[in-house]
């Protein structure tokens, strides 16, 4: 990995009001090939991957038959016959696994390209005075970045906005780096990537994403389509939205009296377990700790107050830019 910010605070900075760069080559990527490649993943997800044309790019989400979060994908079309998925570190055996457990002949042919390229995430809100072309949402464009030449994925969501610079051979990842150094990006580090985040209330694949929920808990109704044809989990997840039985949301908290909070650790409302927390950032903006957590719908308005290991917290309305937490 290149190196990162040496502090938070100049890599949440740079992520705020600047543009940061940060190495990303850990996070899964996976080329799929054939002419049937995406319509397999569109019978496996929840949102439309047919029909896209070359260099569009969907977020998707991979759920399991009761409708829970196996990964979040994104998609980007290459070709007719070539696709690039994007998923979480680690993520890509079990991706290939289950999409190649319901291959029943189809033409789509899977292999893991995280080791032999690389991938650089620019994000923060100077991004287009950088001097480089760059893509229109949705989108993905191939450019040449000094000697090097790279493929730039715009991501809107649900993370930070991002463009995501894939360097196609791993050993040319330096050069890329130190050119978009010397156009301007400021290097910054996950744990500043990851406070933007909890600010603006977005869930994490390895916190907040998880087969514990569904994509409706985790407010990824954005990269649901509820017109595409059937794919696996279609009936649970079209059922909890037409009949608002989701049973848990995704809340800020925040402490009632500044204390710490704890990751992983139970909410209460009286004796009953109603929750739990997920994420625990220190909020420059805020000046103070502010957490991500799952709650029981019936204690998830604003201005509830919870019990915690930590004693009170209290429901805030999400992104934590928008309530009142000073």
């Amino acid at each position: 990995m290149l190196t990162s910010s040496t502090g938070i605070d100049s890599g949440y900075d740079a992520l705020s009001n600047g543009v940061a760069i940060l190495d990303r080559s850990h996070l899964g990527r996976v080329v799929a090939r054939g002419s049937d490649a995406l319509d397999l993943i569109n019978r496996f997800s929840t949102n439309e991957t047919v029909g896209l044309a070359d260099g569009d790019v969907v977020v998707t989400v991979l759920t399991s038959d009761t409708g829970r979060v196996m990964e979040l994908l994104t998609i980007v079309r290459r070709s007719a016959t070539e696709s690039l998925i994007m998923m979480g570190a680690g993520a890509e055996n079990a991706v290939i696994e289950w999409l190649n457990k319901y291959n029943f002949g189809e033409d789509c042919r899977l292999a893991i390209a995280t080791e032999d390229s690389g991938q650089l995430t620019i994000s923060g809100p100077d991004a287009a005075g950088l001097g480089i072309p760059l893509p229109e949402p949705g989108q993905a464009i191939t450019i040449e970045i000094g000697a090097s030449s790279v493929e730039i994925v715009r991501v809107s969501g649900p993370s930070l906005a991002s463009y995501e610079v894939l360097v196609h051979d791993r050993d040319r990842i330096g050069d890329v780096w130190d050119t978009l150094a010397a156009a301007g990006c400021k290097p910054a580090g996950e744990d500043a990537f990851d406070v933007l985040r909890v600010e603006q209330g977005l869930p994490a694949r390895t916190r907040e994403l998880s087969d514990d929920v569904n994509p409706l808990e985790a407010g990824l109704e954005p990269f649901i389509s509820f017109t595409k044809g059937c794919y696996m989990g279609q009936e649970v997840i079209a059922r909890l939205d037409t009949y608002d039985k989701t049973q848990r949301r995704l809340v800020g908290l925040v402490p009632g009296a500044r204390d710490a909070l704890t990751v992983d650790s139970a909410l209460k409302a009286g004796d009953r377990d109603i929750g739990r927390i997920t994420s625990v950032v220190r909020s420059p903006a805020l000046g103070q700790e502010i957490a991500l957590a799952y709650v029981r719908k019936a204690h998830a308005e604003p201005g509830t107050t919870l019990d915690s290991v930590d004693g009170p917290v209290e429901v805030v309305e999400l992104p934590f830019a928008s309530a009142d937490v000073v």
